[in-house]
């Protein structure tokens, strides 16, 4: 039975529907969720569908680094799965901080980096981004004491952070691409757009808008069976055993000019490995074996 880890289960939305589909094609899932009790009653639908595989439940807060490398501690087996879905948008900043970088880009970062060496041979890692990355922007500063996040002091609010950090997942899928093909590793991975899909992730959009955008998105978006196939067709189809940096509408398709810039890849890894505490000995060594 295949053996696939997914984050960001509830009991509406498209991780939810993500794991009926890989439970249709037999597979057992590991659901890392920051709620035990959403995750529990979204187990109970998915069971009351009387689907094949099975799930379980496990604690993850992608906004804890403690939390997920417990997580990836107490994980048992090979995953031949890592779909990285968890995320939020409209969470207002802060103290000047911003309140999508750590949960959207650092914690599946993280996480991916500490399940690799754990991976099963032609594993796949899919990471749910979005068409809003073509409007993000990413500027990093290096200095002394290290590299820095230039956010322009909150400029451009919420949304500007979302679409940030939704570029970082496509600039650190086609770099973790990269570096799995230096090593000639049979791991891949791919970013995904799953649409305007109708889910949860607009409660937390702040003021006036979340009302109409809610509604808007009640009446217009996609279900979130819909949004989910785009992201099971990264995770099972034969036709993609390869790299894909971006898919959208169930296809291959070009990402954002900024997505391809190979030297600000490289140095969102830098600043990466440097916010999530992972040291050169630890970055060296956390890769799959085959």
């Amino acid at each position: 039975m295949t053996f696939a880890v997914v984050t960001g289960v509830g009991v509406q939305g498209i991780g939810l529907e993500v794991v009926a589909g890989l439970r249709g094609a037999g597979c057992h899932v590991v659901m890392g969720c920051r709620s035990h009790e959403r995750c529990s009653a979204a187990k109970e639908l998915l069971d009351a569908r009387g689907l094949p595989g099975s799930c379980e439940c496990r604690s993850l807060d992608l906004n804890d680094f403690a939390s997920i490398r417990r997580f990836a501690a107490e994980l048992e087996g090979s995953p031949s799965l890592l779909v990285n879905n968890a995320g939020v948008m409209g969470v207002v900043a802060q103290h000047g901080t911003c309140s999508h970088w750590r949960p959207n880009t650092l914690g599946p970062y993280l996480l991916t980096r500490l399940l690799l060496p754990r991976m099963a041979a032609r594993a796949r890692i899919v990471t749910v981004a979005s068409e809003a990355h073509r409007r993000g922007s990413l500027h990093i500063s290096s200095d002394g004491e290290g590299r820095r996040l230039e956010d322009g002091g909150g400029a451009g609010g919420w949304y500007a952070q979302y679409a940030r950090s939704k570029l970082a997942n496509v600039l650190m899928t086609a770099e973790l691409s990269r570096r799995l093909e230096q090593r000639g590793s049979t791991v891949t991975c791919s970013s995904v757009s799953p649409g305007r899909v109708n889910t949860g992730i607009y409660s937390n959009v702040p003021g006036w808008l979340r009302t109409p955008l809610r509604w808007l998105a009640a009446a217009a978006f996609q279900t979130p069976a819909q949004g989910a196939s785009t992201v099971l067709h990264a995770a099972m189809s034969p036709e993609l055993g390869r790299h894909e940096l971006y898919l959208h509408a169930m296809r291959p398709c070009r990402a954002s000019p900024a997505a391809y810039d190979a030297k600000l890849a490289g140095e969102l890894w830098q600043l990466s490995n440097q916010q999530v505490g992972l040291s050169a000995a630890e970055d060296a060594a956390l890769w799959p074996p085959h």
